[in-house]
């Protein structure tokens, strides 16, 4: 008998559970693969010879999914696992055909718990050993599925494998398909990319195969274009190292693979300077943003938080060396993503230096930024020393919408001058400002 995997003790007793029905059971896919190679998965997929009545009948908690494959699913709450289970792929009459129809080698492999044994028609074990990474079908694998042109290329990452040479082939050839994939599993693929240590070099695969152009072809644009004596890399290569300096999110890596979309068309020589500018490319960045948004379907929560980082990426000590200017800019970008915004703009400048070091008069800002952001006045609303009865007696105007815009207002003047929240001071204010306009 073939050293037999460790799996977690609940799916070892749902396979028990399983077999003791009589339910011919077997270990599939990646959560396998993890496990081969020394990695403890949370998620698990079983394949089963029998109907998946007989499954619901010896596992009462599993709930039923409703997609194009039946699909049993055991939530993740009930054990800390997720374990899915389905029936053979549709028209394949053994479970060996099942595990020919799938993406690479690695995730052609089965394991039968009741006999010990492993179905590995493709050598996926011998790949996971010399560490390649092997289409099941170079013909076919991706003119079937071209998201596994995405997947391959995280794989490859995520567990240090060489792609095959002809694998490698057979993804350039295929990968103009991926325009035509739904935007979500492009997206959850360059998500789960951008989520690894160094995503730039998953960038620079999408790149060298051609499929770079499917999800982030804003990023081509780039290429070559030179900046100016600040930056030492032209705006791709900055843009990557950028990406690199970042935590492990997501969200805030694109930010920051699209936080100077715009410097190709914005780029403009400025005689006096005698070198290159981008005048706001900060702001004309947030429609590229916008694009990249809507081609990956990101939720509204997700676009908006992507746009305003774009938007708000220029922060320069020298604007930002008073409390007053703090709280302006504070008022400007929003408290919400403040830290992350600081994070890209350390990034952005460290991205400059070869030793990745930032400079001091940036140094000091964020200590002044985050030291202000500690203080209550900046981590919550100040509440006003008037309100919106004063404001009406103050400019002599009926209760609408106008008294809404004022206290509006009047909150602004205040972050930006606390001194200022004093009732008779704020009245001041008010009747200056009504008579200013």
């Amino acid at each position: 008998m073939e050293q037999r995997p460790v799996f977690p003790e609940y799916l070892e007793r749902v396979l028990t559970r399983l077999q003791a029905t009589g339910v011919r059971v077997y270990v599939v896919g990646g959560a396998l693969r993890d496990t081969l190679l020394g990695r403890e998965p949370r998620d698990f997929d079983l394949v089963v010879d029998h109907e998946l009545e007989a499954v619901r009948r010896a596992l009462p908690e599993a709930v039923t999914i409703s997609t194009h494959t039946p699909l049993l699913l055991i939530p993740e709450s009930v054990a800390g696992l997720r374990i899915e289970i389905s029936v053979r792929r549709a028209g394949a009459r053994s479970l060996e055909e099942d595990l020919y129809r799938r993406d690479f080698s690695l995730n052609a492999i089965a394991f039968d718990p009741q006999s010990g044994s492993y179905l590995d028609p493709l050598d996926g074990r011998g790949d996971l050993s010399s560490r390649r990474l092997r289409a099941v079908d170079t013909e076919r694998a991706f003119r079937d599925d071209a998201i596994r042109i995405l997947r391959g290329v995280r794989l490859s990452l995520e567990l240090e494998l060489e792609i095959d040479p002809e694998t490698a082939r057979s993804m350039e050839r295929e990968s103009w398909r991926l325009h035509s994939m739904p935007g979500e599993r492009r997206r959850d693929e360059l998500m789960r990319l951008l989520a690894l240590p160094r995503p730039s070099r998953g960038i620079e695969q999408l790149r060298a195969i051609g499929a770079l152009d499917s999800v982030l072809p804003e990023l081509l644009r780039e290429v070559g274009v030179a900046q100016n004596r600040h930056h030492p890399d032209d705006v791709y290569r900055h843009t990557l190292r950028v990406c690199d300096g970042l935590r492990d999110d997501p969200l805030l890596r694109l930010a920051a693979l699209l936080h100077d979309a715009s410097k190709p068309e914005t780029k403009h020589l400025q005689p006096k300077r005698d070198d290159f500018t981008f005048p706001r490319h900060d702001l004309l960045g947030v429609a590229h943003a916008r694009g990249a948004a809507k081609r990956l379907r990101l939720s509204k929560q997700e676009r908006g938080r992507l746009e305003r980082l774009v938007r708000q990426h220029l922060l320069y000590p020298n604007r930002l060396d008073t409390d007053r200017a703090i709280r302006r800019m504070l008022r400007r970008a929003g408290r919400d993503i403040l830290s992350d915004l600081l994070e890209l703009r350390r990034a952005d400048y460290a991205s400059r230096d070869p030793q990745e070091r930032v400079p001091a008069d940036w140094e000091a800002a964020e200590q002044r930024i985050r030291a202000l952001e500690r203080e209550t006045r900046l981590t919550s609303p100040p509440r006003l020393a008037i309100g919106g009865k004063e404001i009406m007696q103050e400019l002599e105007i009926s209760e609408g919408p106008q008294v809404g815009r004022w206290l509006t207002r009047t909150r602004r003047h205040v972050l930006e001058r606390p001194e200022e929240n004093e009732r008779e001071r704020l009245l001041s204010w008010l009747r200056e400002s009504a008579a200013s306009e």
